[in-house]
């Protein structure tokens, strides 16, 4: 189009088809044949047709944003993670022509949210780090705003979450680790901050308990410095472990150093697993053992749900998502 921006009339006529059928497809919605929506994109895509989102926000009522409150946890430079599910969850987002809002917390904590639900600033939630009784949880439903957590809820609570199985995929690993001849597998993990540390944890004491072995379980705090201490006493000889499953990769990449200080080779003398599969497994050498989440589906199944409840389709049900193992060189 030359000397005006084309519009959803333009389109529509282009494609041979309703304005509401072009809406739907802009929108993501309604059941229509591929090969009219295929039209229908052709036809966006020869006349340059750019949707005016504030109008269809006017019109519509919402916002095509969605909140992801970050608790101080996440914050930390250590928790690499949660930084990467952020880029995926953007892209999800992206994806389905919504922006995300991320804020952080002050006041009660629940301060920020109050703020944006009162003001109708966005269209629904996205939380992360779960908590036992999560007040956040609590809030939203009480005001039937929409959300959905990467974690699960309280039973009592509705099952708006999308999760993975911790306690299997540690389980899991510990048990390939001691068929490689291992007798003497410690877990090192943090001190527990939430329901994933606790499951994993137990995960490691199911695969050692039924393989009748000692279970050594280490715990430590977040800070580098404590990470360093903890796991300097862990190597510690004559009672040092010959294997070492990490209840995540920052915690094998500490391992990794205190070896190396200490002239153990990561593989020959010390067996060391990860989980998380971030950018810091991918960087350590030799390759590190790890079970890798799936961020990115993760991220997509939880703006689907918060767009369909948008919609008015609210999934009764939580989801567990499966995980991957990566075996590498560590073991």
């Amino acid at each position: 189009m030359i000397g005006r921006r084309a519009t959803i009339d333009d389109v529509a006529r282009a494609a041979g088809v309703s304005r509401q059928t072009v809406s739907n497809v802009v929108r993501g919605r309604g059941r229509l044949a591929s090969a009219t929506r295929d039209r229908v994109v052709a036809a966006i895509e020869q006349l340059g047709y750019k949707p005016h989102t504030g109008a269809a926000s006017l019109r519509s009522g919402r916002t095509y944003r969605i909140a992801y409150p970050i608790p101080e946890a996440e914050l930390h430079p250590g928790n690499v993670i949660m930084l990467e599910f952020l880029q995926f969850l953007v892209a999800a987002a992206r994806e389905r022509k919504h922006q995300v809002l991320v804020t952080g917390s002050y006041g009660s904590g629940l301060e920020a949210i109050e703020d944006l639900v009162r003001t109708k600033s966005v269209d629904g939630f996205v939380l992360a780090t779960m908590a036992d009784d999560d007040p956040r949880v609590t809030f939203l439903a009480e005001r039937q705003v929409p959300f959905a957590c990467f974690g699960r809820t309280n039973p009592a609570m509705p099952q708006h979450w999308v999760d993975i199985d911790n306690g299997a995929a540690i389980r899991d690993v510990t048990a390939r680790v001691l068929t490689h001849g291992h007798t003497r597998a410690a877990y090192l993990g943090y001190n527990p901050q939430g329901g994933w540390d606790l499951e994993r944890e137990a995960g490691y004491r199911e695969a050692m308990t039924a393989a009748g072995l000692p279970v050594t379980v280490i715990r430590t705090g977040t800070s580098p410095a404590e990470v360093d201490a903890t796991v300097a006493d862990l190597l510690r000889p004559p009672d040092r472990p010959t294997a070492v499953i990490a209840g995540s990769d920052v915690l094998a990449a500490a391992c990794y150093d205190r070896a190396s200080r200490a002239g153990l080779r990561i593989g020959a003398d010390l067996a060391v697993t990860g989980f998380d599969g971030s950018t810091v497994a991918r960087i350590l050498t030799p390759a590190l053992t790890t079970v890798a989440m799936p961020l990115a589906e993760v991220a997509d199944r939880l703006v689907d749900r918060i767009v369909n409840a948008v919609c008015g389709i609210s999934a009764e049900r939580g989801e567990v998502l499966a995980t991957t193992l990566i075996w590498g060189e560590s073991v």
